[in-house]
């Protein structure tokens, strides 16, 4: 006996692998996004070193770009220099590959 003889009326058939599908498109979709909405850090001249920065770019303040969040302390905030997943920045760079100051000032 079929499942479609099982169903009363207009109930729905049963696709066990339309979860599935989506499942594993949910990463690619949300991936995309993601991607998209982060400054990549390649665009910019980035360094270990904060004197390394300023030598690059002398006329420019130096700043602390951290890549995943897209955002970027001056060296008069608390967080400059101090996470483990930034680096040395000019400014002007890392405004022009689309970062932006910690708490929204410019």
């Amino acid at each position: 006996m079929s499942r479609q003889s099982d169903r009363p009326g207009n109930a729905r058939p049963h696709r066990p692998w339309i979860g599935a599908v989506f499942a594993a498109s949910l990463p690619i979709v949300l991936g995309a996004t993601i991607a998209s909405a982060t400054p990549v850090l390649l665009d910019v001249a980035h360094f270990q070193f904060e004197q390394q920065a300023q030598e690059h770019c002398p006329g420019d303040s130096i700043v602390w770009a951290i890549a995943r969040s897209g955002i970027y302390n001056s060296n008069a905030e608390r967080w400059y220099g101090q996470t483990s997943d930034g680096t040395y920045v000019c400014r002007h760079e890392a405004e022009a590959a689309g970062y932006h100051a910690a708490g929204g000032a410019r």
